[in-house]
């Protein structure tokens, strides 16, 4: 005889109102998801003078304070061969150190490229071949030794990102998707599925995602997954998608764009950048402009910002089949340090959509990312 739930708990001597009170217990508590912080920048803030507190004003050390919020990854991008320590291999790896000895997911993000790779720049590396089959060969050694460096250093990383913001396409110009002509995604698809091959040598646990900018236009990320799907492009565990207000749009077109992914591709999906401004105040070289960022019913504020991360855990969560997996916040550590007479010692343009305020002090949607 199968026995129901309610009589399994009566026959263990729980009464109907303890049992009542569990199950409503059970319902209230929100599926945890894997929320994360890119923290690339974190040496430079820290460099500059930059200190961290807890919302009692407690200093805290930067990765301690994540961790103790409940964020669960921590994400870095790499490049190649960069001119400056951004994005350099050795932060990347002390980087991930840091978020081992604390033990948070680490998420490495290649961007295959010497600088940043994003929708307007996918430049390949200087120092790489500009031949079809030789970049595949180059691809795949790049991406094993990388992996292999942080697998030495004792922090291997739970997600790879195989490249940086990819719907255009990667190693421009042999790895572009232009019109989608087969011969683009030919090349596509061979370069891409050399670094996935290579991923699955070194850390066949780890996550491949594939990193869309297209988190507002649902029927840009169908047509990229459908071309993705006929030219072999397999081989991947997530879709990760980029959305800020600014750029993408409202959130009903970021609810369209999970479903395609979630609904129609049955992927799981983490959106892999985001941000929302908590303050109007302009710093300079502002990356999120405050005024095309707002939301409608959302205040450029610490409580806005914060309902910004409610609402996004909310349509994550909404997903079919615990498909959506978590947000990840662009440099939400990234605060402007000033001297004490007013001059910057360093500014990143994320100061107005960090999760810390200027004084490093953390912000109400930081509590919210790790609940």
């Amino acid at each position: 005889m199968q026995l129901t739930r309610r009589e399994l708990l009566i026959s263990a001597g729980i009464s109907v109102a303890s049992m009542s009170s569990i199950l409503q217990a059970a319902a209230a508590t929100p599926r945890a998801l894997r929320n994360g912080v890119d923290i690339s920048w974190l040496p430079d803030v820290e460099a500059a003078g930059g200190h961290f507190f807890t919302n009692t004003s407690k200093r805290i050390d930067a990765i301690s304070l994540l961790k103790s919020t409940g964020v669960k990854v921590g994400r870095i991008r790499v490049f190649v061969n960069p001119d400056t320590k951004n994005g350099n291999l050795d932060r990347g790896i002390a980087l991930a150190k840091r978020l081992k000895l604390h033990g948070m997911d680490i998420c490495i993000d290649l961007h295959y490229s010497d600088t940043w790779a994003d929708p307007s720049n996918q430049s390949t590396p200087v120092a790489w071949p500009t031949e079809i089959s030789a970049l595949e060969h180059q691809v795949s050694k790049y991406t094993e030794e990388t992996l292999q460096r942080f697998v030495k250093a004792g922090a291997p990383p739970q997600w790879v990102q195989i490249g940086n913001e990819i719907a255009g396409g990667f190693l421009w110009p042999l790895g572009r998707i232009t019109t989608g002509t087969p011969t683009e995604w030919q090349n596509f698809a061979l370069l891409h599925n050399a670094a996935t091959h290579a991923l699955r040598t070194i850390l066949p646990k780890s996550k491949s995602m594939v990193h869309l900018e297209c988190g507002g236009d649902a029927n840009r990320i169908r047509w990229w997954l459908d071309n993705a799907t006929a030219y072999g492009l397999t081989n991947f565990d997530v879709i990760g998608l980029s959305y800020y207000s600014q750029w993408q749009g409202s959130l009903a077109n970021l609810g369209q764009a999970l479903a395609v992914v979630t609904t129609e591709y049955k992927k799981p999906v983490v959106i892999a950048e985001t941000a929302y401004p908590w303050i109007a105040k302009p710093f300079g070289n502002d990356v999120l402009d405050t005024e095309k960022s707002k939301l409608d019913g959302f205040s450029v504020s610490p409580a806005g910002q914060q309902k910004f991360v409610k609402s996004l855990a909310e349509m994550l969560r909404q997903q079919p089949n615990n498909l959506g997996l978590g947000m990840w916040w662009w440099e939400g550590l990234a605060t402007a340090i000033r001297s004490t007479s007013g001059v910057d010692l360093w500014n990143g343009g994320m100061a107005n959509s960090a999760l810390v305020d200027l004084a490093g002090k953390a912000l109400p949607a930081l509590k919210s990312l790790g609940a």
